[in-house]
């Protein structure tokens, strides 16, 4: 997110179907992407899901080990397996979940 200086910017959806969970992985309502573009993937048993590619490289040290405990917790599987995957796929977050801005600066 800091990484394009103020070209655009990314937070957590307070309507979004996983705030919660997702504001207490974060510790904010700021969310670091990759980029603003969405992709399509596959998230769990559902298909071409719109999601977004999290910088797990912005994330601090906290956030990345809860983030990481919280999904190797629900799926019941050790953290260095979910550690392996993401670094292997990268870790999406659904386009629900998230508010991305434009500047207009960016598209002029």
């Amino acid at each position: 997110m800091t990484r394009t200086n103020e070209l655009w910017s990314a937070i957590l959806n307070p309507a979004g179907p996983n705030y919660q969970t997702w504001h207490d992985a974060l510790g904010s309502d700021r969310v670091s992407l990759i980029s603003p573009r969405s992709i399509r993937t596959n998230l769990e048993a559902e298909e071409r899901v719109e999601a977004y590619l999290l910088d797990l490289r912005a994330l601090t040290l906290g956030q990345r080990a809860r983030l990481l405990s919280a999904v190797a917790k629900r799926l019941g599987v050790p953290v260095y397996e979910v550690e392996s995957e993401v670094a292997r796929v990268g870790f999406p977050i659904r386009a629900a979940d998230v508010i991305v801005s434009i500047s207009l600066r960016a598209v002029i």
